[in-house]
């Protein structure tokens, strides 16, 4: 059991004690993780005794969490003897115990710096193995030499190296197989391609060996469409019936034509409504601004059935066109 220190695993509380004598409170270290902590800033002692210790309390905002080790120890000083003696001077008995305490306390911080490795000890050479009894070694240099230990950020940094070089063996090894897989889609494509084309050349062939009959067909077809007579229909070579050809659309269009009527209403001079209209061969000009009212057209082209009764054979017979009793515009749509 070591006699000038002890441990704790911290778990969030802000004291801890210790029952290990000491000479005085600046003989106390207190250590995190092996970082020596400042008195007065990162913690204080308090209920202290030198023969029975006391309690280390942390400050606010320096209270240590699991899993940092806590280690409090005496570390006597010894820079100086606590009792110097001068010639003729008397010897006390108080004073040669203090002397005695500081030696004793020195000698046993030596010894659980040893048996235990808690102290600061430079180039020790061990014999041997070294257990540490389940316990973290911290503060370890990153190793140099070949046959230097080395610390945990040491072997992170190797895997994290490693990780990065797996990663970017399976990211190459992965865009690889993608590839191929892309390459045998495209292979997969392509022999169906070959085959579609082979089937669309034969389609062709039977296309081209029919063209002969086929283009016979039209122009026939065509001829007909072109010049049959007019108001005769016929039957096209793919059996289709009632066809007329563009000579028969033609005359029609010429015979329609001949009924096209212009119709546009005014006001004269002595303020009569007034009807004009011109048949398709009229050759006069007509200004469509003379034929309307408040911005509204009041023109429009019609067939001359609008303007005469179907029994005139399309020249002028009865006026469609009247004013009734009531002074209104009337079209008789029964004439």
């Amino acid at each position: 059991m070591a006699l000038t220190f002890i441990e704790y695993t911290a778990d969030g509380n802000n004291n801890k004690n210790f029952t290990f004598q000491s000479i005085k409170t600046t003989d106390i270290d207190v250590k995190l993780d092996g970082q020596l902590q400042t008195a007065g800033t990162h913690y204080n002692i308090t209920n202290y005794t030198p023969s029975g210790g006391g309690t280390v309390v942390f400050t606010a905002g320096n209270i240590p969490a699991n899993p940092v080790i806590i280690r409090i120890a005496r570390s006597t000083d010894v820079s100086s003897p606590r009792v110097t003696y001068t010639p003729g001077s008397s010897v006390k008995a108080a004073d040669l115990n203090d002397n005695a305490l500081q030696t004793i306390y020195s000698l046993q911080e030596e010894k659980d710096a040893v048996q235990n490795l808690g102290g600061t000890l430079t180039n020790v050479t061990i014999s041997g193995n070294l257990n540490v009894g389940n316990n973290r070694m911290t503060n370890v240099v990153a190793g140099i030499s070949a046959t230097d230990g080395v610390n945990k950020q040491q072997v992170e940094d190797i895997t994290t190296n490693n990780n990065t070089v797996l990663q970017g063996h399976a990211t190459t090894a992965t865009t690889q197989a993608t590839a191929a897989a892309a390459s045998a889609a495209t292979a997969t494509t392509q022999a169906t391609a070959a085959a579609t084309s082979a089937t669309a050349a034969a389609a062709s062939a039977t296309q081209a060996a029919n063209a002969g009959t086929n283009m016979a067909n039209q122009v026939a077809d065509a001829q007909k469409y072109a010049s049959n007579a007019y108001n005769t229909t016929f039957t096209t070579s793919a059996g289709v019936s009632g066809q007329l050809s563009a000579l028969h659309y033609a005359q029609l269009a010429n015979t329609y034509a001949g009924f096209t009527v212009l119709y546009g209403f005014h006001r004269d001079s002595a303020g009569s409504l007034k009807l004009d209209y011109a048949t398709a061969s009229d050759s006069s000009t007509y200004k469509v601004e003379d034929y309307q009212y408040k911005g509204e057209a009041q023109w429009h082209i019609g067939d001359s059935a609008a303007l005469h009764s179907a029994t005139s054979g399309g020249t002028q017979g009865t006026p469609r066109y009247s004013l009734n009793s009531s002074g209104h515009l009337i079209l008789d749509t029964t004439a």
